[in-house]
């Protein structure tokens, strides 16, 4: 059974996160801070500020547990904000400082309503036709590494990847059965092509 780490930025309700995963055949531990366990896949979850997740995380030493996640290749999931802190920054808090793996920041976007709550259509080769739930004021427009994109008010990206770590803009966690695929499919480090190319 593959080990899970959820890792506790103070937003969000783990339990039901947790839940998902166990659920999908993995064992989820939370923590709060890095400890000497080794596990196989890592979820950062994704409700609250931009600002405060990331003062969480570097009060926690979570960026450089992370940085060596990503350098040994360990599958990573990061969750709406969870996905916003793979990059530089965001409008929402501009002093607070990402983890710059992909160029680029969260902004806000012309939705019709704030925050956009509710199911969507992914625009995605790897995910064709799913409908997934999102809950955010604040995204990434577009990205080199984007995987997915979605539309409301305009179009932004909703779901990035580079090797092993996928960022989702989304809650699959909330998203019924096309969630628990991408679940999965992230932990697994097998996100593919809807023809079955890994990528």
């Amino acid at each position: 059974m593959k080990k899970i780490l959820i890792i506790d930025t103070k937003a969000g309700n783990l339990f039901s996160l947790k839940a998902a995963i166990e659920r999908l055949g993995f064992s989820a531990t939370i923590l709060a801070a890095p400890d000497d366990n080794v596990f196989d896949g890592i979820v950062i979850p994704g409700q609250g500020r931009f600002g405060t997740v990331m003062k969480n995380l570097n009060a926690n030493q979570w960026p450089d547990y992370l940085q060596q996640a990503k350098t040994k290749n360990i599958p990573m999931l990061g969750i709406c904000v969870g996905m916003q802190i793979f990059f530089e920054g965001s409008d929402e808090d501009p002093e607070a400082v990402g983890l710059g793996w992909f160029s680029g920041k969260a902004q806000k976007l012309n939705f019709p309503k704030k925050p956009m709550v509710g199911w969507a259509k992914l625009d995605s080769n790897i995910w064709p036709q799913s409908i997934v739930y999102f809950v955010n004021s604040y995204a990434v427009k577009q990205s080199e590494h984007s995987i997915a994109t979605t539309f409301y008010g305009e179009q932004f990206c909703a779901a990035v990847k580079q090797n092993s770590f996928v960022g989702v803009q989304f809650h699959p966690e909330k998203s019924s059965e096309a969630g628990a695929q991408i679940i999965a499919q992230a932990l697994s480090g097998n996100t593919a092509r809807s023809n079955g190319d890994l990528i």
